[in-house]
């Protein structure tokens, strides 16, 4: 476990994150991403697309087999192969994210090891043993929260992960270190 010189001033604690707390950084930064690029992004017009074309083709699929009961067995396969690319684009989301789970999220990495932060006035600083980094308050670019942990933006996509359970011994002070970063 990493150790800190440690000021008087400084408001120290220790815990350990749990794979629960990765899928919860996954859902704020999502959360984070939907709110910068707005409801109307590219992305949600290109699935808008994708979702038209998949109805103009059940659509078009099932006026064949009205207009040609003849070749309704031809085109079986065709409704299977439907039916399949259906479940893929409805499953993917989910796919990927449990695969970013699996292989970004090391059980021997720093994230899910014991990890210790100290707060001063002037900075944060987190250990554990994989090593230790410190990040001065004006570093932080967002804080953001759940019902669980605290998370510390140093990157649009990359947070210091603080459970609440740690910060609650001294929640006044953590939110007087943090007052001036911006919200969400």
């Amino acid at each position: 476990m990493a150790s800190f010189r440690q000021k008087p001033t400084q408001m120290t604690a220790s815990f350990t994150l749990t794979p629960a707390d990765f899928t919860r950084l996954q859902k704020v930064v999502a959360r984070r991403f939907r709110r910068k690029v707005g409801t109307f992004s590219w992305l949600f017009l290109i699935q808008v697309l994708a979702w038209m074309c998949i109805g103009i083709a059940v659509a078009t699929y099932a006026r064949v087999m009205r207009d040609f009961p003849e070749a309704s067995r031809q085109l079986e396969l065709v409704a299977y192969l439907l039916v399949a690319a259906l479940f893929v684009v409805v499953a993917m989301p989910y796919l990927s994210q449990a695969l970013v789970r699996k292989h970004m999220l090391a059980p021997n990495g720093a994230f899910l090891s014991p990890q210790t932060f100290a707060l001063s006035p002037e900075s944060i600083s987190v250990g554990s043993t994989k090593g230790n980094m410190v990040v001065p308050w004006s570093g932080v670019l967002a804080r953001d929260e759940d019902e669980t942990n605290y998370y510390l933006f140093i990157d649009a996509m990359q947070a210091l992960v603080l459970p609440r359970t740690a910060i609650a011994p001294r929640v006044v002070e953590f939110e007087q270190y943090t007052h001036q970063i911006p919200r969400g």
